[in-house]
């Protein structure tokens, strides 16, 4: 039982450290740039290894974005149980998950911005299917916050609460993304604090859905 506890560790360590290669040739090279032989040589395997636990570059790139989402919705948790008590606090607590996000994993968020232009061969693969999984949990989050904050009457009820999850979702990850691209151009050009400005926006994106008294 310790043997293959142990086999079974030695596994997990290998695919992280696969996982933590690919991200980083996928952030330096972007995803059409890479190769399956730069990882295996950034996480000092062969490419035999590689393909032992990864069928393709498609596969290993799902693989880095489901940790991805993994870690955004860890820090939606995070700052939704911190002192949250209406439907529309936790909602900003969202966006600012999504800030926290964008400020320690700004690569990782510009390839999971990219997910859209990326076709899996097998849509039966773990990792894809893993990647579906993830996108249908956060947009759950989302959710669940929209229709307390209806109930509690902190955000709008004139709103379908599947568009408003999905608008919500939209705008914010378009300002990040646009940030991620050109911000800090925009920002140093116009002499403005990044950081003030990522406030500012996250707070008229949310005045949006706020319930008007």
């Amino acid at each position: 039982m310790d043997i293959i506890s142990r086999r079974e560790k030695e596994k997990k360590t290998r695919e992280e450290d696969i996982i933590n290669a690919a991200e980083k040739i996928f952030t330096i090279m972007g995803f059409n740039g890479a190769s399956m032989e730069e990882i295996a040589r950034e996480a000092e395997f062969t490419r035999k290894t590689v393909y032992q636990y990864f069928t393709d570059k498609e596969d290993l790139y799902f693989a880095v974005v489901v940790r991805g989402f993994n870690r955004l919705i860890y820090y939606f948790h995070e700052e939704i149980n911190d002192g949250c008590s209406t439907g529309f606090e936790k909602l900003e607590s969202l966006a600012s998950a999504y800030y926290r996000f964008y400020k320690d994993y700004p690569g990782t968020l510009q390839l999971m911005n990219y997910v859209g232009y990326i076709k899996s061969k097998n849509q039966n693969v773990t990792q894809y299917l893993e990647f579906n999984k993830f996108t249908d949990l956060l947009a759950q989050e989302v959710l669940n916050v929209i229709d307390e904050g209806k109930a509690d009457g902190s955000i709008r009820t004139d709103l379908d609460t599947m568009s408003v999850t999905y608008s919500a979702e939209f705008l914010i990850t378009a300002f990040f993304n646009m940030l991620s691209v050109s911000g800090k151009t925009f920002t140093n050009h116009f002499s403005l604090n990044q950081e003030d400005f990522i406030y500012l926006n996250m707070s008229l994106l949310c005045d949006i859905f706020r319930a008007k008294k």
